[in-house]
């Protein structure tokens, strides 16, 4: 139930806040609004206010605006309160002001986010000692090894693993003289963080220590059906023994989906388990269906901290967004691995239950994604009359009404299949198949 209520106001306000743009970019452009309603569907209850009807419909999933003479069959009799009567930068202004609230809304809520704190991983604030090295990783090529601790960094001095990880995220491509201690010698490394394609990051190829114990366990996944439990820890794999999340990890994806046995450490108790890897389409990765169990500290940041922090975070996500995009429409990135309303829903209930910044976090991402994918130029969507309106101005002349029509018929056609995907990837989620 918790579930169902938090996916219903959380989309509801995000949509709502959408329209809200438009309805208001309207009124002040004094363009005529003939319904403003929260919720779709047959209307449960209302007032008229001049020429605009309010309303609350009886499905709580957002809202809607209508215009009058948005329409393009609409009889408006050269009335120049109508949408259509309105020059093309008034229609632009209208048309944006709803995916440009959604953006707004996320840039607000995202500081609010670390005001309230975040958390962040504990070992941020341990001392910088080296738990693994990428193979590959520019620290491998230089010989750095696990157990080694960084002492300096150019020259600056690094108490703890988020000194180090500040600098070595913030120099991609930047030489940078590494100072390490190992067993009690002082030793120098040239360094060279490689681009991370994803943030534009530095990557230098260090990890720090990670206990393989099992955050979380996926329903239905091998893990699940072996009886594995959060707070389990895995000691060795195929009799071999391991230290660390990734060296566990590796030698499950080097399985190739054969049998693997598990010795876990389950409190005082050692217990061997077999259990056999699953492709996962997402990653092409063989895996068992477990989270890391990393540590966590609750951080709370002061009001310009906040500001910056959030912002940062905003702008982090909207490139994630697009790359994202990118990577679909190039065909670097399944379609398998989208969610629909089933994956929000669920997204929406764990956030709930998790606390109310990570309430407020969810609805910032989500509105951020309803204000990107709503810029795209598909028809019926924003970004598709906008494209509309673009082609007005170079042909100095309106679309023809079948043109446009055709046109959202189209986009009405592949919106629909991409509802079907979608939701067909939650349900394949949640049978995993």
């Amino acid at each position: 139930m918790t579930t169902i209520l938090s996916f219903v106001i959380v989309l509801g306000i995000l949509v709502l806040v959408h329209e809200l743009g438009h309805f208001l970019v309207a009124k002040k452009l004094g363009v005529k609004v003939e319904k403003f309603s929260i919720g779709f569907g047959p209307r449960l209850a209302g007032f008229k206010r001049g020429e605009t009807e309010y309303m609350v419909s009886a499905f709580p999933l957002g809202g809607y605006v209508k215009l009058m003479g948005e329409e393009p069959t609409e009889e408006t009799e050269n009335d120049p309160g109508t949408f259509s009567a309105r020059p093309v930068s008034h229609r632009m202004a209208i048309i944006m002001a709803g995916p440009c609230m959604n953006l707004i809304l996320t840039f607000i809520l995202l500081p609010l986010v670390f005001m309230l704190g975040v958390n962040v991983p504990a070992f941020l604030n341990d001392e910088a000692r080296v738990g693994w090295v990428m193979n590959g990783s520019p620290a491998m090529e230089e010989g750095i090894l696990p157990g080694d601790i960084i002492r300096k960094i150019d020259g600056k001095t690094v108490g703890t693993w988020e000194d180090a990880s500040t600098i070595f995220v913030s120099n991609p491509g930047r030489k940078l003289s590494v100072t390490i201690e190992r067993s009690g010698a002082i030793i120098s490394k040239d360094l060279v963080p490689q681009t991370n394609e994803s943030d534009g990051g530095g990557l230098s190829g260090i990890v720090q220590p990670m206990v393989p114990v099992f955050g979380g366990i996926k329903d239905g996944f091998p893990a699940d059906k072996a009886g594995l439990k959060k707070g389990d820890v895995v000691t060795a794999v195929n009799g071999k023994t391991v230290t660390h999340w990734i060296e566990m990890s590796n030698l499950i994806r080097e399985s190739g989906g054969k049998k693997v046995s598990l010795t876990v450490k389950r409190g005082d108790k050692n217990i061997n388990v077999e259990l056999t890897p699953v492709l996962d389409e997402a990653s092409k990765k063989y895996v068992i269906g477990v989270g890391y169990g990393e540590k966590t500290e609750l951080k709370k940041f002061g009001f310009q901290d906040s500001i910056r922090e959030g912002v940062d975070k905003g702008l982090e996500l909207t490139y994630l967004t697009f790359d994202v995009l990118k990577k679909l429409v190039t065909g670097q990135l399944s379609i398998a691995t989208l969610g629909g309303p089933i994956m929000i829903a669920q997204a929406t209930g764990a956030a709930a239950s998790a606390g109310v910044a990570e309430v407020i976090f969810l609805m910032a991402f989500i509105s951020l994604q309803l204000g990107v994918m709503n810029l795209l130029p598909i028809p019926v969507l924003d970004g598709g009359h906008v494209f509309f309106l673009l082609s007005e101005l170079a042909l100095r002349k309106p679309l023809s009404i079948k043109t446009r029509e055709m046109a959202q018929q189209i986009g009405f056609v592949l919106l629909i299949l991409l509802m079907i995907i979608v939701s067909f990837n939650d349900i394949r989620r949640m049978l995993s198949f």
